[in-house]
């Protein structure tokens, strides 16, 4: 499922900490003394009570001799318990339901285990509906059972491993329709109560049943003989079709990938309001939040394919598949992540998807360097929850795409097909996974899963580039630089080099095994290119050290757009007035890939020179909508520039093909300390927009702006009935307009009482502002407060540590940026007076001398370096 939720990093975070939390357990698959073999769920749903009440039989068979069964079942209040349908005793702990049997059963002897309750349940199942501060919001009720939530709203024997076939017969009110697992047997309506059953013939486990009711327009499409289903609110049928459009297609893709056809008897698509996800697996039918439906504006430069594809490559991998227990849930999610970027190549081509798995790499690394590093498979966590982080999701698909490098695609392929086909409908393993690829491609991969599952980190490879004219060789130098002394190895890789001569690529494999190593290549000349890990492949960080010359030619003529944006990013840190060129000339290409593009507006911005400036305004109405966006966030690094905050000003102003444009004109007008920019920012908060968009963007302009006048602006837009992503940006804001309005007693308070906030999101976003705020008055709310939301509890902990260990306060770093920010202009505009001296200076020898000293000191001849 799509959570992929990580808090931001304390303010000043540069030290990670562990991943477990004190009080953490290890954590091992449940016992089961017996097997689930069928459930059947009825339920009857009172939406004005919030409540419902039913009956869940479930068979089981005995896998030992017992003469109890005891059931997950959390707040259920349990009123008869059956067997076979004889009354027997129970007890109920609140957590666990305990049955006894009227006789002990003997291995491989089963029977029905009928438990009849009541809940109005916090978790697993989820009424929604219209109130004061949200009067359209629409009556709905979804379930949501990941990781361990299906026995707040059936009892069950609640682990991946128990999978079961099951059915749910639920009764609603009769303008309501219900989408479940599988096939609906019947639909009856009586009066003005609805009947509907559905009924699920392959088992699968308890997380993944599934029962959605409301009232929902509805689409239908096929993909081979596999019937389709889009249900979504009403009057958004062309919004619907805009996310899920290319299903049948992702179908095909997957189908071959795997080699297995869909293995389900047809697939759903729902959107509901107010998902705890972005999105959820259930078998044949998969939840959506409805706030990625988008216009035609926001199609401009969003999709919400990445969440479509990737729950649909679950069916597989998760259904049909599933992870034994949790700790090896990366066997679900790290599959699915890892689809998103083959659905790309296939669905689109090799630079978005190349483009795709490089922001799962910042995720991962980002979580790295400011929360922790932890082996994938992990078994010390408080709960479940705890796991489903970016180790989970964007490394565990990276060691898919680390596997794939080591065998190819050919074998990769073979190795996905046979993991798929020999444990189709079981659950698996990590070394299940290890053992189909050493079956399918003959290479034993065990180091890989030592290094990359069951280990923490990732290299951090340093290299250097040096051509040697005298020896016409080229000297490679690589050390991996990471520290080793909590558990993360030396690792063994290969490195690719691509080497540029005269015209013609040469590739070379270099293969890492030690800390340090010295490659020289054969190199008749000297090289225009020298393309080090050219499709940034490698699972790691990445600081290459090369003249500059070679990256402005990268960036020129590399074949690989990934090469492209690398070299802008290093470019950006070179800052040369050739550079400057450069990245001017890759901006305003409108073939490049748009990704190069849109880095080399971001390092434009970075360097801030007046040419840079002037490159940047000169692009601000380029034709590619990302590309726009990006250099309207550049622009923002151009602080208190009267031109660039006018330029700003009017973007806002007239607006925009794109919201995503407009918002980033709205941060940047306040990164610029824009004398004006507070009306302003405050009437683009109110302008509606996708995902609300350009009011989160101003929301970040205003806290930008520092202006103590901005904070009860922010203050205003927490409020409940504000739109929910609105909320959420001004609660940062809250946080850092906090300390120059010397309000900071009054955020406290309002995030304590917005930690008890019915959005569950908005908890969160105070979580993750509560470091920034840095206020220890904070600290009674966050470890009293009662969430029941596991990520919540989670989030609101490491905030508690954070302000414990006294992280820096926000604007304090903000002041310590905004002075190096200042410095680092300074020192680039003088290199650029410096540089053009150079270029002009006459050939005399009193015209060289002085020139040549500071450009030593810059680095022109001496390599550039670029770290990622």
């Amino acid at each position: 499922c799509c959570h992929r939720h990580a808090p931001a990093a304390a303010a000043g975070s540069s030290d990670p900490h562990p991943f477990s939390l004190p009080g953490a357990t290890e954590h091992y698959a449940a016992p089961r003394p017996v097997r689930a073999e069928h459930v059947r769920i009825e339920l009857d749903l009172d939406f004005p009570q919030r409540a419902l009440a039913g009956t869940c039989t479930t068979r089981v068979s005995a896998v030992r001799t017992v003469s109890t069964v005891t059931f997950d079942a959390v707040d259920l209040d349990v009123t008869d318990a059956r067997v076979d349908g004889r009354s027997v005793p129970f007890s109920n702990s609140g957590a666990h339901v305990r049955v006894e049997l009227p006789r002990a059963l003997d291995a491989g002897q089963a029977c029905d285990i009928a438990l009849t309750y009541r809940a109005r349940p916090r978790r697993g199942l989820y009424f929604w509906g219209p109130d004061a501060g949200y009067p359209d919001r629409p009556l709905q009720a979804w379930t949501q059972g990941q990781d361990i939530d299906a026995r707040c709203w059936f009892p069950c024997l609640d682990t991946p491993a128990q999978k079961a076939t099951s059915e749910v017969i639920a009764t609603f009110p009769a303008n309501m329709t219900s989408l479940s697992n599988g096939v609906l047997v019947s639909d009856v309506t009586t009066g003005e109560r609805r009947t509907q059953h559905h009924r699920m013939a392959q088992p699968h486990a308890p997380y993944l049943v599934t029962l959605v009711v409301g009232e929902f327009d509805e689409a239908t499409d096929t993909a081979g003989t596999t019937p389709l289903r889009y249900l979504f609110p009403k009057g958004r049928r062309e919004d619907a079709l805009r996310c899920v459009a290319r299903t049948p297609k992702m179908i095909a893709a997957y189908e071959s990938l795997t080699g297995e056809p869909f293995p389900w008897s047809g697939y759903a698509q729902v959107f509901v309001t107010e998902f705890i996800l972005g999105g959820m697996e259930h078998t044949t039918a998969t939840t959506l939040v409805d706030t990625v439906l988008h216009d035609a504006r926001a199609h401009l430069d969003y999709t919400a394919e990445p969440l479509i594809s990737h729950e649909l490559a679950h069916q597989w991998f998760g259904d049909l598949l599933t992870c034994r227990d949790w700790p090896h849930g990366w066997l679900n999610e790290g599959f699915a992540t890892y689809f998103e970027v083959l659905w790309k190549e296939r669905g689109d081509n090799q630079d978005e998807a190349d483009h795709h798995r490089a922001l799962d790499l910042e995720a991962y690394l980002s979580e790295t360097r400011e929360r922790y590093a932890r082996p994938i498979v992990a078994r010390k966590f408080q709960a479940p929850m705890d796991l489903f982080d970016r180790h989970l999701y964007e490394k565990g698909g990276l060691v898919l795409h680390e596997l794939r490098r080591r065998v190819g695609d050919d074998l990769f392929v073979r190795a996905l097909r046979r993991y798929v086909a020999s444990h189709r409908h079981g659950v698996v393993e990590t070394v299940d996974l290890a053992r189909a690829f050493e079956e399918a491609t003959g290479h034993n991969l065990d180091p890989v899963f030592d290094q990359y599952v069951f280990s923490p980190g990732h290299p951090e490879l340093k290299v250097e580039v040096r051509y040697e004219a005298d020896d016409a060789r080229l000297r490679i130098t690589v050390r991996q630089t990471q520290r080793t002394d909590s558990g993360t190895p030396v690792f063994r890789l290969p490195l690719e080099v691509a080497v540029t001569v005269n015209g013609e690529d040469t590739r070379h494999r270099l293969d890492l095994t030690d800390a340090e190593h010295r490659f020289h290549l054969p190199c008749p000349a000297a090289p225009s290119q020298v393309r080090v890990d050219p499709r940034r492949d490698v699972l790691g960080t990445l600081d290459v050290d090369k003249a500059v010359g070679l990256w402005r030619e990268e960036l020129a003529h590399a074949p690989e757009a990934r090469a492209r944006t690398e070299a802008a990013h290093a470019l950006g840190k070179d800052g040369g007035l050739r550079s400057v060129e450069s990245l001017g000339r890759a901006l305003k290409d409108p073939g490049l890939f748009w990704a190069t593009r849109a880095a080399s507006a971001k390092a434009l911005g970075r360097i801030r020179t007046p040419e840079a400036r002037a490159l940047l305004l000169d692009a601000v109405t380029t034709e590619h909508p990302r590309v726009r966006r990006a250099v309207a966030a550049a622009l923002g690094e151009f602080r208190h520039d009267g031109e660039v905050a006018g330029r700003l000003r009017a973007l806002l102003e007239a607006g925009d093909a794109s919201y995503f444009v407009e918002a980033e004109a709205a941060r940047g007008l306040g990164r610029v300390r824009a004398p004006d920019a507070l009306p302003l920012l405050e009437a683009a908060a109110a302008r509606p927009s996708f995902q609300d968009v350009i009011g989160a963007g101003a929301m970040d302009g205003l806290a930008e702006t520092q202006d103590a006048a901005a904070f009860p602006v922010a203050v205003a837009r927490t409020a409940y009935g504000q739109p929910g992503f609105l909320r959420r940006a001004a609660v940062s804001a809250v946080a850092k307009l906090a300390e120059v309005a010397n309000r900071k007693r009054e955020a406290v308070d309002l995030f304590a009482q917005l930690l008890r906030d019915p959005q569950f999101r908005v908890q969160l976003a105070v979580c993750d502002a509560a470091s920034t705020l840095g206020d220890r008055r904070l600290l009674p709310a966050l470890e009293g407060t009662t969430f029941s939301d596991p990520r919540t509890r989670r989030y609101a902990r490491e905030a508690v540590r954070a302000l414990r260990e006294g992280a820096p306060q926000a604007r304090e770093v903000a002041s310590l940026r905004e002075e190096l920010d200042a410095l680092k202009q300074e020192t680039r505009t003088l290199r650029e007076k410096l540089e053009t001296l150079t270029l002009n200076a006459q050939p005399a020898p009193t015209a060289r001398k002085p020139s040549r000293k500071p450009a030593a000191k810059r680095g022109r001849t001496p390599p550039a370096k670029r770290k990622r």
